[in-house]
């Protein structure tokens, strides 16, 4: 993980002019299916944060559910999340799953953040980016396609934390983005 943080940091615009632009970051997989990705994304929009830019995390496919609440039917993961939810919880059940001291480490040298002002879970991390002023959007269509919401628009399954996009609206996020990354 800590590896593909690393590569990450070193494919990122390195000129001057890259600072201020907008970032966007298409989170695809799950984090039950593969928390390396959802690590190295969340990494990727601290360091774009950090260096001026404007950064929007789009929850996609499979990511949609990593932002099902904990009062949702059948909200479940594979793992155990670093704490157990009640059933009025309305944060983000999946990405309950604690930050590894490694990578806080990681960071805390990074962005001298303190390791003790770091976020104790992913979702407590999302938190914090979008205390920053990263933008979190999900795909609205899929959420309602997969009954986390009761239209493109809803959010009634998943965390307040993030804003649903309709398809044309994710098609305008993408297309003012000036830089992308998929995960």
């Amino acid at each position: 993980m800590a590896a593909l943080f690393m590569l990450a940091l070193l494919l990122w615009p390195l000129s001057s002019d890259a600072a201020g632009k907008k970032v966007f970051l298409h989170l695809k997989t799950g984090i039950t299916q593969d928390d390396n990705q959802m690590c190295v994304a969340f990494n990727i929009a601290l360091a774009a944060v950090q260096a001026g830019d404007q950064v929007e995390m789009f929850f996609d496919a499979a990511a949609v559910f990593d932002l099902q609440n904990a009062s949702a039917e059948g909200a479940s993961s594979t793992s155990q999340p670093a704490s157990q939810p009640t059933t009025s919880d309305k944060r983000a059940y999946n990405l309950r799953y604690e930050l590894p001291d490694k990578l806080k480490a990681i960071l805390s040298a990074q962005f001298g953040i303190p390791k003790a002002q770091l976020p104790q879970d992913y979702y407590e991390y999302l938190q914090m980016l979008k205390d920053k002023g990263v933008e979190v959007t999900f795909n609205g269509a899929m959420a309602h396609l997969v009954s986390l919401s009761d239209s493109v628009k809803g959010k009634e399954k998943l965390a307040d934390i993030a804003t649903p996009l309709d398809l044309r609206e994710v098609v305008q996020h993408r297309e003012q983005a000036a830089v992308y990354f998929v995960y």
